[in-house]
């Protein structure tokens, strides 16, 4: 082993975590904020001459790669730099092993439950990171770390193909033989199915402790991938139920197109599986789609809430700590003449106190200072209102609320978050679907008003089904597009022109035409052109007509700006320029499957209630409150 630097870049290094083919891994440490990291650093001197400009150009692209990136199920990259003899990357440092030594000294095949909750994290990584146009191409055991709290994080973006980068073009051949799919073996270029194809194979391997494809070299491995069908999953594990076999088999398609087309729909038919008996003789699990827990996870939740302080202000603990089989969802009741359950979720005790004290009068309150503790409750109790702090160890905020929109879609959801932290923003606009921001430090009078309104939406809610893709694939909506640039028009005729009417306005005029001509399920608006004039259309659409489901398109995001967008807009997605491939798609699709339930469940629409806009009195506003009372009647369920 090479001898130890004592420093790299500006951090102390403190010992060795790894050394690959070109790359060594340092832990290393930051003084000036007090941080453990890990160090990447390649040696330029030790490398192939022939290879190594190769080499270089994919270390950077892992920088630019992983460095845009910001989930908790992604190993996170902080910096990166280059010096005479070496270029490195700094990296939050994962502690704990990567999924190949859990391959090597665990059998999972009597566990499928615990290897659904693996997948579902790397399906959530890996759902961000395509709606970000990074498509890692390198997915195997041996770069998905599991840290000491079980939680997965995605490394080694190395190999990673950015939509708007050349530096992969047809004909390469990237990737690890086992978990590559039929079109990496063909040089052709990857895309986001490319990376959902090596799920299935970690699926496979964990289930069965095969590989679907194996052999002694890569010409063997290649024929086996193009030529043979894989053997399902219940006939190499005799443990095993039938209900996973058409997951993994539709994922082990030889054409994409036979595949899971998204990170989500692959997620959501694990989820669904999890309804099911996996393993033979089981009793049909009660819960719903929510991810288990691991055991070790719900050990550590008994001892915690075991300890002073730990314990629920104004629960008892018997109560949190009864029998923790998950049980049915239980109807949120009518709240006349009842209290709303509220829970307020913070990794700091002080605060959650503050809060039970400020709202114990109103509301049964509870509190939580663990995301996990926290979705066990939502889990067991019906909670009309969640109110979470964004930055939390072990999972942000954003992830939390995401995650509960999936265990109780009619419980409002409101983010605690600062104006600087972007990314958090954005992903509850697109993951999480959050109904309000409150900014830290509140104003406590400011927050009981949201905090009631969020308490009134939730007991006028309907009690309808999750959310589900129609049966029926074609629609007579509409699709706005907002679009002065001529940017966002072609990719919306690509995706649905075939499918639905799909308009251009290239200003407010137009935009107001269209809208009394057609019924618009979906606008998306580009708001780099004017944004105080396309927000204010927007704020007055979404008083007037709360079903049309808005996308907001911009090259200069702003944390204020989206900020406002969600109060005062119920803005239904955000995209960030430069449009990628499919994210798009995926947004539009969503909107208009929304739009649909909105028809059919019109009720649900009292949780698009708005704040004010902040310049409620400007000519453009005005204006177009308006003109817009001329629409009224003409689009359906209209108020």
């Amino acid at each position: 082993m090479r001898k130890l630097p004592e420093r790299i870049g500006k951090y102390e290094v403190r010992g060795h975590l790894g050394v690959g083919a070109t790359a060594t891994v340092y832990q290393a440490y930051d003084p000036v904020i007090e941080r453990t990291l890990a160090v990447k650093v390649v040696d330029k001197a030790r490398l192939d001459p022939q290879e190594s400009k190769a080499i270089l150009a994919r270390f950077r692209v892992e920088a630019r790669a992983a460095g845009r990136l910001q989930h908790p199920n992604i190993v996170a990259v902080y910096d990166s730099g280059e010096e005479d003899e070496i270029v490195y990357l700094v990296m939050e440092c994962v502690f704990g092993r990567p999924l190949t030594a859990y391959l090597h000294g665990e059998d999972f095949s009597g566990e499928p439950e615990k290897v659904c909750d693996i997948l579902l994290q790397v399906l959530s990584a890996l759902a961000y990171s395509h709606s970000q146009g990074v498509i890692h191409r390198d997915i195997k055991p041996s770069n998905i770390m599991v840290s000491r709290d079980g939680v997965i994080k995605i490394a080694d973006f190395g190999v990673a193909r950015l939509e708007s980068s050349n530096l992969t073009q047809t004909g390469d051949l990237i990737g690890t033989p086992s978990y590559m799919a039929p079109e990496q073996f063909a040089g052709e270029i990857a895309d986001p199915r490319t990376d959902l194809y090596a799920v299935a194979v970690i699926f496979y391997e964990l289930l069965t402790r095969k590989r679907p494809f194996d052999g002694p070299n890569s010409a063997v491995i290649m024929h086996r991938v193009f030529t043979e069908t894989p053997v399902p999953p219940s006939v190499k594990n005799e443990l095993l139920t039938t209900v996973l076999d058409p997951l993994v088999l539709r994922g082990l398609s030889k054409e994409p197109a036979d595949r899971y087309q998204s990170a989500r729909e692959f997620e959501s038919a694990i989820r669904e599986a999890m309804h099911y008996p996996l393993l033979k003789g089981a009793p049909p699990p009660i819960e719903s789609s929510m991810p288990r827990v691991a055991p070790h996870m719900l050990k550590s939740l008994r001892t915690n809430l075991g300890k002073e302080g730990g314990t629920l202000p104004g629960v008892p603990a018997p109560n949190v700590l009864a029998p923790l089989a998950p049980v049915n969802v239980v109807p949120a009741p009518a709240l006349a003449g009842d209290r709303a359950n509220v829970l307020f979720v913070d990794d700091e005790m002080r605060i959650l106190t503050a809060l039970h004290a400020l709202f114990r009068q109103q509301y049964r309150v509870y509190t939580a200072d663990d995301p996990v503790q926290a979705l066990e409750m939502v889990k067991r109790i019906p909670v009309q209102v969640v109110i979470s702090d964004q930055r939390m160890p072990g999972m942000p905020g954003v992830e939390l609320l995401r995650q509960i929109r999936e265990v109780s879609p009619r419980s409002v959801r409101i983010l605690l978050t600062g104006y600087s932290d972007l990314a958090s923003i954005v992903g509850s606009i697109n993951d999480g679907e959050v109904w309000r921001f409150i900014n830290k430090p509140w104003n406590a009078q400011e927050l009981q008003r949201v905090v009631a309104e969020a308490v009134d939406i939730a007991a006028s809610l309907p009690d309808v089904p999750a959310w589900r893709l129609p049966s029926e694939s074609r629609f007579d909506e509409s699709i706005l597009c907002l679009d002065p640039r001529d940017e966002i028009m072609p990719h919306a005729v690509h995706d649905f022109g075939e499918r639905h009417w799909v308009g251009q306005a290239r200003n407010l005029d137009e935009a107001l035409r269209l809208l009394q001509e057609r019924e618009v399920a979906v606008l998306v608006a580009d708001l780099d052109a004017d944004p105080a004039a396309v927000k204010a259309l927007l704020h007055a659409l979404k008083v007037a007509y709360p079903q049309i489901l808005t996308i907001a398109v911009t090259g200069a995001p702003d944390a204020v700006m989206l900020i406002d967008l969600i109060n005062e807009v119920q803005v239904y997605r955000f995209i960030n320029r430069p449009l990628a491939p499919g994210q798009l798609q995926e947004h539009v699709a969503a909107a208009l499957n929304r739009y649909h339930t909105y028809k059919t469940s019109p009720g649900l629409l009292k949780a698009q209630r708005v704040e004010p806009e902040k310049v409620t009195n400007s000519p453009v506003s005005r204006s177009l409150f308006q003109r817009l009372r001329d629409l009224r009647g003409r689009l359906p369920f209209s108020n």
